[in-house]
């Protein structure tokens, strides 16, 4: 199975530092690393920054390890992907602890909150079943159009 270890635009290298020590151990696994910013270079399979190609990495993997960014997580579910969501608690903000919460909450993926767990995660996502992620799209337009029309 393809493991795609993804981080976005920023790092995160606890993260991939844990997912690379894992990786000696999950040999029915192959791991690819998009790394970011960050400065921890895996030993464990391939690794990039940024790529043109993350699309069809992305489509090639069947299993997404991803930081709890908002566009990151909400694309992986609109792909029904299976994932773990790990938020970034170097982060100076919290918004990643909070999607991961909502995520947890609502079943949708796997949520790691301590990264020397992750081996555990990666061992569970096989059998998890996720609850299937419905986006809701935005009809607000319509409705105001459809008001100011009435008046």
């Amino acid at each position: 199975m393809k493991i795609l270890v993804t981080v976005g635009s920023s790092s995160f290298d606890s993260l991939i530092r844990a997912v690379d020590q894992a990786a000696t151990k999950l040999t029915a696994f192959s791991f690819t690393f998009q790394i970011g910013t960050g400065e921890y270079k895996p030993q464990n399979g391939n690794s990039f920054a940024r790529s043109n190609e993350f699309s069809s990495v992305l489509a090639d993997a069947d299993i997404v390890i991803t930081h709890a960014g908002a566009g990151t997580v909400f694309e992986l579910l609109e792909l029904n992907k299976k994932i773990i969501v790990v938020p970034n608690f170097d982060r100076v903000d919290k918004h990643q602890s909070d999607l991961a919460l909502y995520i947890e909450r609502n079943n949708y993926a796997l949520v790691c909150h301590d990264v020397s767990l992750i081996e555990s995660h990666i061992e569970d996502i096989i059998a998890y079943e996720p609850v299937p992620y419905s986006k809701d799209s935005f009809f607000l337009a319509d409705e105001l159009t459809s008001k100011l029309l009435k008046k």
